[in-house]
């Protein structure tokens, strides 16, 4: 009887001995369970305490960035508007305003990459203003193209225009019209203008051109003939000598002859005409620059 005792008590040890073996073991683990949690919490803690002062550090370049554009964009709005004045002074169609808005679908920014919802709002606003800026410096590049074809073929048409006195400093005589001719006394059409200079004094073409005549012309005297293309003709008569010959090309300004007395004329003076398609008229009408002459 005493022996079953004793294996009773031994048993109740070993259960209580198992017992508080599995307190210990559970009390253990919930001890590390809540440690490594407790860990956990601390690092996410410290990693969204980083990730929010790198996203305010990231706020803070787009910013930066965002204002760098906005003195950007107002250096584009002036190209445009000096754009449509080029466009205007050519008489060239300007680029219309939808068209310099450059309106785009506009970029979405993923959140995978851990950035709040406002700051991908904010890189979308940068993103799409550079899209927008480059657009429309890509478009003022091709209207600089477009415009400066225009400007280089108004150019040759201004270069071959007559538009100086052939005779700088001296005044129009005789106009262009009917008058009563000083040799004959007689009503006639007076074509051209008379420029009155001592004999000797240096004609100039009036624009660039080619010689196409320059010999004596019965009452013209010796006549230098320039065609400048386009339709325009000019004529110089009554010269004392002749510095060109046909088939030459000369500039505006260049002097090709000499004023005389050659011909059906009174005194020395320049008989000037000039030709629009084979029609002649007034060519006070094309003296713009008086004595001043360009190359």
């Amino acid at each position: 009887m005493r022996r079953c005792n004793t294996c009773l008590n031994f048993a109740v040890s070993v259960s209580s001995l198992i017992i508080i073996v599995s307190a210990l073991i559970i009390i253990t683990g919930g001890a590390l369970f809540f440690l490594i949690h407790n860990a956990n919490v601390s690092i996410a803690g410290a990693k969204l305490v980083q990730a929010e002062q790198e996203n305010r550090n990231l706020l803070n370049r787009i910013s930066l960035i965002k204002s760098k554009l906005v003195g950007l964009s107002k250096r584009t709005g002036f190209q445009i508007a000096e754009d449509n004045r080029q466009r205007s002074f050519l008489q060239v169609a300007q680029i219309a305003p939808d068209i310099w808005a450059m309106g785009t679908g506009g970029r979405k920014i993923s959140l995978n990459s851990g950035i709040s919802s406002s700051t991908a709002m904010t890189l979308e606003e940068v993103y799409n203003s550079i899209d927008r800026i480059k657009g429309q410096l890509n478009l003022r590049q091709k209207s600089l193209q477009e415009i400066n074809s225009e400007l280089n073929k108004n150019y040759d048409l201004w270069r071959h225009i007559p538009s100086i006195n052939p005779v700088p400093g001296t005044t129009i005589g005789s106009g262009f019209g009917y008058r009563i001719d000083p040799i004959d006394k007689t009503v006639r059409m007076h074509e051209g203008v008379d420029l009155g200079a001592q004999e000797g004094t240096p004609i100039m073409a009036s624009a660039d051109g080619i010689v196409t005549f320059a010999d004596w012309n019965m009452g013209y005297g010796y006549v230098v003939d320039i065609d400048h293309g386009y339709g325009f003709l000019s004529r110089y008569a009554h010269c004392s000598k002749i510095l060109v010959q046909v088939g030459d090309f000369v500039k505006r300004g260049q002097i090709i002859a000499l004023v005389g007395r050659t011909g059906r004329t009174t005194c020395p003076h320049l008989h000037y005409e000039v030709h629009i398609s084979g029609i002649k008229v007034n060519p006070a009408n094309y003296i713009h620059f008086k004595d001043i002459v360009f190359d």
